[in-house]
């Protein structure tokens, strides 16, 4: 049988075990350096408490949510998406409704407050043809404003661009007083915005001094007034030049061939003495101009992407890969910017609506009026959007 083993053999084979591979590493010992006895060493390690992966009973458990991806959305925010657009046609309802009860009563109202004689030049739609036409025409404008997401501002400026040819045209050459005039339009203007003012909340373009930081781009030239105010007669010089320019060439033909009942043909024959005139009764127009298309469409680069939806960014158009598809939208679309495209879009819509009304409402309402020479003042007008809105993106292109 084998000797027990000592409690020191463990310590001596421990000190052997160092001296070899001092040795082995090269580490000499030094001549003055005393051995320490073998029976002296004692290694001990302290033994590492083991950290247990199981909480102790009754401590609490701290979880960690998996955050959401950036296309994933809390439940919540999604019932409330869901809510508000299920509520969308009821308010587009309410807005209809509104707004035909609020034009039918302040016309009413205007025509009491005026001197009577829009009557004598009006007609009235004889055939329910005519009548279901206008309403739906009505209907169709109301909806544009809905789906374009247009806010009070939007549809008060618009309703006043579409008024302003006929107005004009009754002013002028109708001899319709002023005050007649104005209640008409400032009750079109009331009766279509004030119902969107209540349900549907205003652009940060059309209120820039309280709108977020974030949510508003070109600050500065949205909150000064002379900008306002040289954009605004802006506008108001073009239509005044266009129609000028128009009375001066096939104009005064057009009316004499294509009106009955005109009262007057001076204005169109003043020259450049009547273009004060106009420029003093566009004002009203330029300020609209100004309100739709310029405001937003200067600022419409800072809006940020709403809560429910994520910014991704299109890739950009390399020539050398792209299709050719890509091709034609790049070129035809692709490469305005955000301000250009609102601008483009707004200008595209205000042309073709202020194209339809003119010719609906002077051929459907007023006594006298063919379907030629609706089209032909309406094209004046139509002109006038178009190079006005070449113009503002002219004007706004150092804010890109």
């Amino acid at each position: 049988m084998a000797p027990p083993r000592s409690r020191h053999t463990k310590s001596s084979s421990v000190t052997s075990s160092s001296s070899a591979a001092d040795v082995a590493n090269g580490i000499a010992a030094t001549p003055g350096s005393k051995a320490v006895p073998s029976d002296t060493i004692k290694v001990t390690r302290p033994r590492r408490s083991s950290r247990s992966t199981l909480s102790p009973a009754g401590s609490p458990v701290v979880v960690i949510p998996r955050p959401p991806s950036r296309m994933e959305l809390p439940s919540t925010t999604k019932s409330t998406v869901a809510q508000a657009k299920g509520f969308e046609p009821l308010k587009l309802a309410a807005t209809v409704v509104l707004s035909t009860l609020l034009e039918a009563g302040l016309q009413t109202a205007a025509s009491m407050v005026g001197v009577g004689d829009l009557g004598g030049v009006s007609r009235r739609p004889d055939t329910w043809t005519e009548v279901l036409g206008l309403l739906g025409w009505k209907l169709t404008k109301l909806g544009i404003y809905w789906v374009g997401d247009y806010d009070a501002y939007d549809v008060a400026s618009l309703s006043l661009l579409l008024d302003t040819p006929p107005a004009l045209m009754l002013g002028l050459f109708y001899q319709i007083s002023p005050i007649t005039l104005t209640s008409t339009t400032f009750s079109s203007m009331i009766a279509n915005s004030l119902p969107y003012y209540f349900l549907r909340p205003l652009s940060p373009s059309h209120h820039p001094d309280s709108a977020s930081k974030s949510s508003l781009r070109n600050r500065p030239i949205l909150t000064d007034p002379y900008t306002t105010i040289a954009t605004s007669l802006l506008a108001a010089a073009i239509f005044a030049v266009l129609l000028e320019a128009s009375f001066a060439t096939f104009l005064p033909t057009w009316l004499i061939v294509y009106f009955t009942g005109l009262r007057t043909l001076e204005p169109a024959h003043l020259g450049p003495a009547g273009l004060p005139t106009l420029l003093l009764a566009l004002i009203p127009a330029g300020w609209a101009c100004m309100e739709f298309l310029f405001a937003p469409s200067t600022a419409v680069a800072g809006v940020p992407a709403s809560a429910t939806t994520v910014a991704i960014k299109a890739p950009a158009f390399d020539p050398a890969t792209a299709t050719f598809r890509e091709h034609v939208y790049h070129n035809a679309w692709g490469w305005y910017s955000a301000r250009q495209k609102e601008l483009i879009g707004r200008t595209a819509l205000l042309t073709g609506l202020m194209f339809a009304e003119t010719v609906l409402t002077l051929w459907g309402t007023v006594e006298g009026v063919e379907v030629e020479g609706a089209l032909g003042y309406a094209g004046v007008w139509a002109l006038g959007c178009v190079v006005t809105g070449a113009v503002l993106d002219w004007v706004g292109g150092p804010s890109d």
